[in-house]
């Protein structure tokens, strides 16, 4: 199982770095620790922990940071690395392009800052081109295209992400690394039988069953999934039951999903913070998952799907080149029919093949590794 990572806090900052210091200077052999700072940690996301699971073995000391404020505080006798992710947090109570990009500039000012008095490393990674359903595009375009201006390096998942970062910010990438994205074996239990999933969410057994598990936003088209499931049930002459569990990140979604869906039988709406020991429960109660949104840079719902060993259906796109050795089956999103053909070739028994030797290139500690050679090479450049 994996942990949060440790969060600095201003008023205690001094303190909490000067005891990670220690503590790692204890343990390492040779060059002082560098401090890696990942700007913000995502507490529902298993993705850093994972990431950063190498961290101690190769000398870096990662804690977490949610206001750039705090940046002006670092003191850290060795190397330094501002690790930078998701941004749309930096604008909370932002109500107008105005105001975001006022906050922007002191994000700018808050980093540039720690660089000169630090010489801190800046790292980027692309987990999209622009955050879902963000609402100031022309300050995010700004942040973009002043973090390929500015920052050391950008890791991709993907190597054929950069001409699309390109295209979409107009500039060109300064230094990428391709490390992929991980599965999650290990760090969810994984011990309930199918029967027993089933019997939890009142499934029958002979169902067919479609899940989705992933943050309930309008882009990621679950109202068109559900549809699609009941029009597969018919043509296929058995019963279909379909899960949607996940976060709801957008109200509008989920309260159209709840008028037109809530009391169908064939349904199970979980729209809520699915916690760890749950998550297996959607998987394991699936024939396959399900995973119908609009093109994505990155999905960790498929890689999740793939930790479990499940079928799981994706649009072809950006995101899908990897993931076909792992248990996935594609379909065409512009064809009308696309996802219930897919939908139906699952009924009807396809099973992806999946390459051991790819799902070796995905794991955890693989990545983290290759995560770490690269940042290695940041400071040996």
């Amino acid at each position: 199982m994996t942990m949060p990572l440790p969060l600095l806090k201003a008023e205690t900052a001094g303190e909490q770095l000067a005891e990670a210091y220690l503590a790692a200077a204890g343990l390492q052999v040779g060059d002082a620790p560098a401090l890696l700072l990942v700007f913000p940690p995502a507490w529902n996301n298993r993705y850093q922990p994972l990431l950063y699971g190498e961290a101690r073995h190769r000398g870096y000391v990662p804690v977490g940071i949610t206001d750039s404020r705090i940046l002006a505080k670092i003191s850290w006798p060795g190397p330094i690395v501002l690790h930078a992710h998701w941004f749309v947090s930096s604008f909370q109570g932002c109500e107008d392009e105005i105001a975001a990009d006022e906050r922007l500039q002191t994000l700018q000012h808050d980093i540039r800052a720690l660089r000169e008095r630090t010489g801190a490393r800046l790292v980027w990674t692309a987990h999209n081109v622009f955050p879902h359903g963000h609402r100031f595009p022309r300050t995010f375009l700004r942040l973009r295209q002043w973090i390929f201006e500015t920052f050391d390096a950008v890791h991709v998942m993907q190597a054929d992400h950069v001409p699309v970062l390109e295209a979409a910010f107009a500039r060109p990438a300064p230094a990428t690394f391709e490390v992929p994205h991980m599965l999650y074996t290990g760090s969810h239990p994984d011990c309930i039988s199918m029967a027993a999933a089933r019997a939890h969410y009142a499934i029958p057994q002979d169902s067919f069953v479609f899940a989705y598990f992933g943050s309930i936003q309008s882009y990621k088209n679950l109202d068109h999934l559900l549809e699609a499931a009941a029009r597969v049930g018919e043509r296929a002459g058995r019963d279909v039951c379909t899960i949607i569990g996940g976060l709801p990140g957008d109200p509008a979604t989920v309260q159209t999903l709840q008028q037109k869906w809530w009391s169908n039988p064939r349904v199970r709406l979980l729209m809520r913070t699915i916690p760890d020991h749950e998550i297996q429960y959607i998987h394991r109660a699936a024939d396959a998952m399900v995973l119908p949104y609009g093109d994505t840079l990155n999905s960790g719902a498929a890689f999740m799907a793939a930790s479990f060993g499940q079928p799981f259906l994706i649009p072809k796109g950006l995101s899908s080149a990897p993931l076909s050795e792992l248990g996935a089956l594609l379909y065409e999103p512009a064809e009308d029919g696309g996802l219930e053909r897919g939908m139906l070739a699952l009924i009807e028994g396809a099973r992806p093949a999946v390459r051991e030797t790819a799902r070796q290139r995905h794991m955890p500690q693989v990545v983290s590794s290759r995560f770490f050679d690269a940042l290695d090479g940041l400071f040996a450049a």
